[in-house]
Parts: C-alpha cells; structure tokens; sequence
C-alpha cells in the first residue's frame, strides 16, 4: 500500500490544530504562574510548564507541517491566490471594508476597547479565582530558592528549619535545595513545605516587600496601580505575574 504523503500532512495538520487548540484553553483557564509553581497546581495529571511546554513544541511543530502541507500543495495553492488576485479587482469595496474590520479589531484588542477586552478581563477574573483562597508565598517565587536562602530571608537560623523539617518526615538534604526541589523529592507542594515551616515558627513573618514609585505598563494615560510597583503611567491595567 502506498504512502499518501499529502494525506499524511494533512492528518497530523488537523490533529496540531486540535491539540494546540485544546492546550491553548487550558493555559487561558490557568492560575497565575506565582500561584501555580506554589500550590502545585495540575490539571489532568500536567502542570502549568508542562502544559506550557506542549503548547510551545506543538506549535512549532505545526507551524513546521503548515510550510510542508503548502510545499506539497504549492501549485494548486498558486493557482487559487491568482485566480483570486483578478477576481478581487472587481471587489474594490468588499475587500476595503474586510481590511478595515480585521485592522479595527487588531486595533481594539490591542487598545483594550470594549468589546475586544472582554476575553482578557475574562481572563483575569478566571485567574482571580484561583486566588480566591489564596495560600501566600512569604515572597514573590520563593519556590526557586534554597532552603538557605528562604531561612535567611526569614531570618531564621537554617539548623533549626532543617531540623523542624526533619521532625515533620520531609528529608533534607542540605540547604542549597531549592523549595521546588524538596517538596518534589517529597511529593509535597512548596505551599506545604513552608507550612511545615511556619508550624514550628509561627512568629515568622512575610518580608517587607520594596515600596516606592514604580513604572506602570503602556504609553497612554492612566492611573494603574500594580501591587508593590506604585502609580504607573498606562492604561489603567494592572500588571499581573
């Protein structure tokens, strides 16, 4: 039996599509990254970089089987756009008022006007969800320290958390482990680790995050104000982790 290359290409073009799709809802239903990496979150047995990964190699893979589905399909291709191409001069104003909704709504998406920036304060309201409960990390990442490094910054001295640690069945082995790396080593969350923690420390408290003026996000006008960062210059938008 023959191969049928065209067949092939067009097959694992349409299952790309399907699977770059359904990864694409997937991260737009995602918490923020600040909360995923520190409550472990999953979804259907993959986390956020995994998901992440998936998204980004399929598409390049599909962007790879697109530019071979159009070498093998080149002469009809051509054909198609040239019978178009004197077809459209009889379509001046169709294809005028085509150009102008596709710039209008690239132009809208971009400026966040209603009702463009629906999807995206969609968007943020679904990651505003995730936090509705929200299990604070003493600082922004804290997972990708060391457990060296998060003593210090909680100023507590790094025998006594490895001991607290040990008394809670969580194995250390030395402090330039990062959180990440032990609670996965312990099939724990960061979360967790820092709750074991905070249970022989309980006086611990978050550090101090810097304050100060900060610069907002964007070039128009606006009076958004992200947290920690101070007054910004922007559209009003919040900038989000």
């Amino acid at each position: 039996m023959k191969f049928q290359m065209k067949a092939f290409v067009s097959l694992l073009l349409s299952l790309f599509f399907l699977v770059l799709g359904f990864s694409g809802v997937i991260l737009y239903l995602t918490p923020r990254g600040r909360v995923a990496n520190w409550t472990g979150w999953t979804m259907l047995g993959l986390e956020k970089q995994g998901w992440q990964a998936v998204h980004i190699n399929i598409a390049l893979l599909f962007l790879i089987v697109a530019g071979l589905h159009l070498y093998l399909n080149w002469p009809m291709f051509w054909g198609y756009i040239k019978k178009k191409a004197s077809f459209s001069v009889n379509l001046k104003l169709e294809t005028l008022v085509a150009i102008l909704i596709a710039g209008g709504v690239l132009v809208g998406t971009i400026e966040g006007v209603s009702p463009f920036g629906t999807l995206v304060t969609l968007n943020y309201r679904i990651k505003d969800y995730w936090e509705r409960e929200p299990v604070t990390a003493p600082m922004p990442h804290a997972e990708v320290l060391s457990l060296g490094q998060l003593a210090g910054k909680l100023d507590l001295p790094i025998e006594q958390v490895i001991e607290a640690l040990k008394q809670e069945g969580i194995a250390v082995e030395n402090d330039t482990t990062t959180i990440a790396q032990l609670a996965e080593k312990n099939r724990l969350t960061p979360s967790d680790v820092y709750a074991a923690i905070k249970k022989h420390f309980p006086e611990v408290e978050q550090p101090r995050q810097g304050k100060g003026p900060g610069k907002g996000q964007g070039g128009g006008k606006g009076g958004g104000i992200g947290p920690g960062r101070g007054p910004g210059h922007g559209m009003g938008r919040e900038i989000r982790e």
